[in-house]
């Protein structure tokens, strides 16, 4: 009887773990490439080896971590060409998506204000964390409304892979009322149901980049030996 309270335990630990861990990334505390010393986090977060290991190979399967044999963990990077895959491949399937959108109701719309709401005063009380997932909860949200969930399945998984690239141009932090101004421009899109505006502002490059939910220019950031994208 007495190990359903340790299992509990364990797994609140692994939540923890996981929270900090994806903040860090997030805010740019561990850096594209960075290695994830595990002695180090446990210690800062208070834990056992063990429930930081489990969270690193929860991180490990949606990529946003990588595991090297004998090397260790760390926070996934990509050359120029494997970020313009990914920005290509999520350009591609955003635009399917949008094809089959079916236009929310009031009560549905009343949520995503709620959530820029919630993505506004995170960003207000200087959590890009919280902010930039309540972001990405947005759009993945939006393009829920198209019904294919395998589609949606792998847009998000593409979001948190480039997750610690995204906050390295997430300009919601530094003017969140302006931020906030166009994620409600989006929310009016769809109150009016005007696919091509819709479709225009979610999908434009520089827009997205202003957004903070587009793959940034990796010409900002210093390339190492192995030619792979490194923070500056």
């Amino acid at each position: 009887m007495a190990r359903a309270p340790l299992a509990r335990a364990a797994g609140r630990s692994t939540a923890l773990v996981l929270a900090e861990l994806r903040r860090a990334i997030s805010q740019g505390d561990l850096a594209p490439g960075e290695q994830i010393r595990q002695q180090l986090w446990a210690d800062r977060i208070g834990v056992s080896r063990p429930p930081l290991r489990e969270a690193l190979e929860i991180l490990t399967t949606e990529g946003l971590v990588v595991h090297g044999v004998n090397q260790g963990y760390f926070v996934t990077r990509f050359s120029r060409d494997e970020m313009q895959q990914l920005y290509t491949m999520r350009l591609l399937l955003e635009q399917e998506a949008l094809t089959s959108l079916r236009w929310p109701d009031e009560n549905r719309l009343a949520e995503f204000e709620e959530q820029v709401r919630g993505i506004e005063e995170h960003a207000l009380a200087g959590r890009p964390d919280i902010a930039m997932q309540g972001l990405s909860d947005l759009y993945i949200g939006i393009y829920q409304l198209c019904g294919r969930h395998l589609i949606v399945d792998e847009i998000q998984r593409l979001w948190i892979k480039t997750t610690a690239y995204r906050s390295l141009s997430f300009d919601i932090m530094r003017d969140p009322a302006a931020s906030g101004r166009r994620l409600r421009g989006i929310l009016e899109l769809l109150r009016e149901h005007d696919l091509d505006a819709l479709r225009e502002t979610l999908l434009h490059p520089t827009i997205r980049g202003k957004l903070g939910t587009a793959v940034p220019d990796v010409a900002h950031h210093e390339q190492g030996d192995d030619g792979r994208v490194v923070a500056s």
